[in-house]
Formats: structure tokens, C-alpha cells, sequence
């Protein structure tokens, strides 16, 4: 396996100890981890409405956690957060995140307009679901342009419960490239993805090699097992589209690393 990163990955239902021992196990080379800012206890006031998935860490615990992972397995492990983008809301969240020094910030949307879309008995037909996913395109690329990120997060993850993909599909993606492209933010090719709809993960890559588009790639691994579980088929896809480097960052500065 070429792709030795994974800049997604979650602490909450296990710990920094466990998830960075793993990935060392795994031979990944460097590994970035990326805990939900909803997670964080300071954040709870202002993302109360955001589910919690395990016990909240506070900052502090969060980055001394995976600091003393890394040093304790001899891996160079990379310290994020997963940011939800939420207009209204934004100013707030990266004044308090802005505290701190941060290796990546990835940008991810979970809701649209207040609606959590990943909500397993919501339905919509075609013309709601083309109308919420064409609204999805749209925070995307502001998350893009926001300047917060360097990594903009499962730009297809609207699928998981909405089946009413537009057929403006690939021209959406490609704009949403090219934006990226012109603020020099990555797009990732996200291990949960090419599990449940590889073929949507395909045309994300098509979408980036076209307009020449930083990658990421990241599992979104909440448990050990499932780190880099999904790398090969994610690194097959990346050669058929022509791309042929993993974008990871230090202390926000981009690396290139060929596959």
C-alpha cells in the first residue's frame, strides 16, 4: 500500500493512545488525528445541538492525549480537528480554536440549514433531494473559500441517505475543485465514503484530477479497526484518475507526498 498517511480519525470511543498504537501497527508513516470540535467541552455551549459520539475532552486533554501517544509509540502523529461549518456560526467557533496551534483544521458539513441530513428515517423525493443536494454544493464551496481550512471533508457524504443525486453531479464537483485549486484547500477521499458509495468517491477524484486539486485521504475511523481500512481501493482510484500525490500538513504547512 503506496498511501502511508490518514488525516481523519476520531479519539472519542477509544483514545489517542489506542487510535495512534494502531496506526503505527498498520505501518502508516504519519498519522493525523482530528477529533470533532463538537466534542470539546469549551465548544458544548455553542454546538450543544451536535450529538456527542463518546465522553467530551476538553482542549487541553485532547492535544496533551495525542502528544503523549505519539511520544509513547514513536510515531509522528499530527494534531487537527474536524470543524463543522455553520453560518452564524462560524466566527464564534474559530475565535475559540484559534487559541491553540492546530497541524490541519478539516472543514466538514453535517447539516444544511439547520437540517442534520445523515439522520437515518429522513426521506425526500427526487425534486426535495436534487434541492438539498445542489444546497450541500453550495456550503461546500463555502467552506472552501471560508479561508478556516485546509481540508474540506466528504464532499459526498449527502449520499448516505439521500439517493437523489442531480445530474449536475459532476459539474458541481468540478467547480467545487476548481475553487479549491484557487485557495489551495484540499478535497478528501474519505474511508467511510468508499465504503458505502465508492462509485460517488470515483467521480470526486475525476473531479481533481481535472482541476488539478490537492487530495487528502482519511479513513474517518471512529475505532482502530477501521484505520486506513479502505486505502487500497482509495489509492486504485486515485492512479485511474490520474492523481498521484497525498496532500498532509505540519503545523499548516502542505506536504505533497507521491503515492
Amino acid at each position: 500500500m503506496s498511501i502511508a498517511t490518514d488525516f481523519h480519525s476520531h479519539v472519542s470511543r477509544t483514545s489517542a493512545h489506542v487510535m495512534v498504537q494502531a496506526a503505527r501497527d498498520k505501518g502508516l508513516r504519519v498519522f493525523g488525528l482530528s477529533e470533532h470540535i463538537f466534542q470539546m467541552s469549551e465548544m458544548r455551549p455553542a454546538l450543544g445541538h451536535l450529538r456527542l459520539e463518546g465522553p467530551p475532552l476538553s482542549f487541553a486533554a485532547y492535544r496533551e492525549g495525542v502528544q503523549a501517544a505519539a511520544e509513547r509509540a514513536q510515531l509522528d502523529a499530527r494534531l487537527g480537528l474536524e470543524v463543522d461549518f455553520i453560518p452564524g456560526k462560524n466566527e464564534q467557533i474559530h475565535e475559540a480554536i484559534q487559541q491553540y496551534q492546530w497541524d490541519f483544521l478539516i472543514g466538514s458539513i453535517h447539516e444544511v440549514d439547520g437540517l442534520f441530513f445523515e439522520e437515518e428515517d429522513l426521506r425526500w423525493d427526487r425534486e426535495e433531494g436534487e434541492a438539498l443536494w445542489r444546497r450541500y454544493m453550495v456550503l461546500l464551496r463555502e467552506a472552501v473559500n471560508s479561508g478556516y481550512f485546509q481540508v474540506v471533508s466528504h464532499p459526498v457524504r449527502m449520499a448516505r441517505q439521500n439517493p437523489h443525486v442531480p445530474a449536475s453531479l459532476d459539474e458541481e464537483l468540478e467547480h467545487l475543485a476548481a475553487e479549491a485549486t484557487a485557495r489551495n484547500v484540499a478535497l478528501e477521499l474519505n474511508g467511510y465514503d468508499m465504503k458505502k458509495y465508492p462509485h460517488l468517491v470515483r467521480r470526486v477524484a475525476r473531479a481533481c484530477a481535472s482541476q488539478r486539486t490537492p487530495i487528502s485521504v482519511g479513513s474517518d475511523a471512529h475505532r482502530f479497526q477501521d484505520l486506513a481500512s479502505k486505502h487500497r481501493e482509495t489509492e486504485a482510484i486515485m492512479r485511474e484518475a490520474g492523481l498521484t500525490h497525498v496532500r498532509t500538513w505540519k503545523q499548516g504547512i502542505p506536504s505533497d507526498d507521491p503515492l
